[in-house]
Order: structure tokens, then C-alpha cells, then sequence
């Protein structure tokens, strides 16, 4: 019972537990339900209803837990970190107190620009299998490549984990939601493991999430789940660059699905056409310097066709109420 007790807890406290402690944690409130039961055991030896008596000391015992766990917890967390590397004595410490984003660079070259009232925790030198750190608020990563050694970003809710890649993590602590944006490479997502002692999380995990460019996702810890969708401005992906600079989006009499296909090499993102007629109008036209959102308005326009945005997807299809421009 106890240790089912232990495992089920549904505090905030618990969450920011480094592993290394659990088991010293864990022997203090054995120790303290032993005293408690063998003092009142002493006590009620006599007592007709000796067994009943010991479920119920037992339960008062229980109880007696969340006053040790807080006492516990209030002592050593009060300013929970949530990094593994953070037993060392050299971790840095940088918070943004300007009004202005500012640029911090990482000995493995990768760098992070902080925006104001964020806070970046990381050591001075990184281990020789890992590259971690710890962020409160929104930071934009570039993160330098190097397979051997995965980088890391733990926050008060998910772990990112990446390679070499830039994304944006950004957390708004009004709502305990944390949004993970990629713009380039590939990054996974998934939800901080000292979850693991938090009752919903146990019931109810959710999967890790993969992100390529122009993907987000957004975790709400309330929820406990993921919600995965397109960034709000995709930006062409690193390869098709060169073409963009060209100014490549001018058509002329071109079929839709060519111009549907040269979205989605560009933008990295799945356009689909849900009407295989739609397919056989063409466009005419300069869209170049629209965003994708734009460009997709007005080739929709130009044949009578609406986009919906479905996941990370975008559905082309037949129109069923007039566009407004």
C-alpha cells in the first residue's frame, strides 16, 4: 500500500525529483511510518480490535507522508532545476533581464537567443556523450551538429531531444503549456520522465512526438497530451533557398498539381488534393514574395479551391463558400 501510495502521489513538489534522491526519499518515509506504527502498536498491544487497529494506524501513517514529502521537498527545491547534470558544481546560470532577445554561445558552438525574462541553465563544459541544458521561458536554438553527442533541452514539462538543428521552445507559465517549433533538421519531443510520479502521467502517457521543419507541437500539462500541427509561418526548408532567391514561384498556364508539388519540396510540408478535378486547372500568376499561407490563398482563389489546414497536412479542396481577399 505504501508503495503503491509513493508511486501515485499527485504532487507539483514531485515533479522536479532528481533520480539520485528517490532512493534516499523514499527509505525517510519508511522510516517515519515505522516509528509511527511501532509507537501507537505499543500503545493499543490490548485493544480487542488489534488488526483494525493496525490498517488504521497504517492509513494515519499514510497521511503522515505528505507532511514529511512536504517538508522534504520545501527544503530542497526551492528553485527546482531540471537537469541531470545539475549534481556539479559548474553550471551557469544566464536570465535575460533587458527588454531585448540576447545571444548566448555554448562551447560546442551552438548558440541560443534568449528572450527577455527567460532564463538558460547549462555547464561550462559539456559531458562527453550528452550536451544538456535547462530553459525557463522561450529561446531560439541553433544547435550544432554532432551525433556522438545529442543535445538536450529539459524544461519544467517536455525534453527536446536534437543533433544538429534551430528551433524555437517557448513555455507560457500562465497556462503550463510548452510549444516546440522546428525550422530546420528534426527534433523529438516528449514529456519530462520525472513525470513519472505524477498520477495522470502514469495513466495516461502520451508518445513522443517527432518535428520536422515547419512542424510544432504544443504540450499542455493540464491535458497531459500533444497537439501537433504547422508552424504559424513556415519558412522555406535550408536546400530549396538558392530556388526561392530565384524567384521560381512565376507560373504560366501551369497545372495545379505542379504548383502544389513545388510547395511542397519548398516548404518541406504534404499538400494534397482532395479532388482529383481540382487537378486539372491551371494557374497563372506571380507569387514569389507571399509567405505560404498567401501563396496558397491565391492559387485557391484562382480555381475556385479552399486549403485546411489538417495536422501537419494541408488539404486542398473544392471551395464551399466564397474566399474573402
Amino acid at each position: 500500500m505504501i508503495e503503491k501510495f509513493y508511486q501515485l502521489l499527485d504532487k507539483k513538489e514531485l515533479e522536479e525529483v532528481y533520480p539520485d534522491e528517490l532512493d534516499t526519499i523514499e527509505q525517510k518515509l519508511w522510516d517515519r511510518i515505522n516509528q509511527d506504527v511501532s509507537t501507537q502498536e505499543t500503545k493499543e498491544l490490548s485493544h480487542p480490535l488489534k488488526n483494525s487497529k493496525r490498517y488504521l494506524l497504517l492509513a494515519a501513517a499514510i497521511v503522515s507522508i505528505t507532511l514529511t514529502l512536504g517538508y522534504l521537498f520545501s527544503t530542497r527545491l526551492k528553485n527546482p532545476e531540471y537537469l541531470h547534470f545539475q549534481a556539479s558544481n559548474s553550471i551557469v546560470e544566464r536570465k535575460n533581464n533587458t527588454s531585448l532577445p540576447i545571444k548566448i554561445q555554448l562551447e560546442d558552438e551552438s548558440s541560443v537567443v534568449l528572450q527577455p525574462k527567460s532564463s538558460l541553465f547549462y555547464p561550462k563544459h559539456f559531458s562527453a556523450d550528452t550536451r544538456e541544458v535547462s530553459l525557463k521561458g522561450e529561446g531560439f536554438f541553433q544547435i550544432s551538429k554532432n551525433p556522438k553527442r545529442p543535445f538536450f533541452v529539459f524544461n519544467k514539462n517536455i525534453i527536446t531531444r536534437v543533433v544538429g538543428t534551430s528551433f524555437i521552445i517557448k513555455t507560457n507559465e500562465q497556462t503550463n503549456r510548452t510549444e516546440v517549433t522546428v525550422k530546420t533538421g528534426k527534433v523529438m519531443v516528449s514529456v519530462n520522465e520525472n513525470k513519472a510520479l505524477n498520477l495522470k502521467y502514469l495513466f495516461n502517457k502520451p508518445d513522443n512526438v517527432i518535428l520536422t521543419p515547419n512542424q510544432k507541437t504544443v504540450y499542455s500539462a493540464d491535458k497531459n497530451n500533444f497537439e501537433t500541427s504547422l508552424a504559424s509561418n513556415p519558412i522555406p526548408v535550408a536546400a530549396n533557398h538558392s530556388l526561392v532567391a530565384q524567384h521560381v514561384f512565376i507560373y504560366d498556364d501551369t497545372p495545379i498539381t505542379e504548383v502544389m508539388d513545388q510547395l511542397t519540396n519548398t516548404y518541406g510540408i504534404q499538400i494534397m488534393m482532395q479532388d482529383k478535378e481540382l487537378g486539372k486547372n491551371t494557374f497563372s500568376g506571380d507569387i514569389s514574395e507571399e509567405n505560404l499561407y498567401k501563396k496558397l490563398e491565391i492559387v485557391c482563389h484562382a480555381v475556385k479551391a479552399e486549403y485546411e489546414i489538417t495536422g501537419t497536412k494541408i488539404i486542398i479542396k473544392p471551395q464551399t463558400k466564397p474566399m474573402i481577399r
